[in-house]
């Protein structure tokens, strides 16, 4: 479960960035997660609970965006979600994409007292 981990670094970066805002208390934290990052969102979310449980940061609200997996085409830059894990654009058939979301892990915002 390296979900405790990534909720302790999303702790760590959480006082790191209220420390520029003394006497402001974090009410709730953004956190994207690509649905291919690795991470199983709610074994995360059950992680944070526990990481500020009895601490400076109990009760602040944890809120978790869903990113899902989507490509652009190198060839006509539409922007598509893949089709049965393939990446074949569905306006011109090119099968040239990259992949533009679905594998980030990223604090997304703090909401300040």
């Amino acid at each position: 479960m390296h979900e405790l981990s990534i909720a302790q670094s999303i702790v760590d970066s959480v006082r790191e960035h209220a420390a520029g805002h003394v006497g402001r208390r974090v009410l709730r934290v953004g956190v994207r997660v690509g649905e291919i990052s690795g991470v199983n969102a709610d074994a995360l979310e059950f992680c944070f609970g526990m990481t500020v449980k009895d601490t400076d940061l109990d009760g602040v609200g944890l809120d978790l965006e869903r990113v899902a997996v989507r490509y652009r085409c190198l060839d006509c830059a539409h922007e598509f979600p893949p089709v049965d894990f393939r990446a074949v654009c569905p306006s011109c058939r090119s099968e040239m994409a990259s992949m533009i979301a679905g594998e980030e892990l990223a604090l997304s915002y703090l909401e300040l007292e």
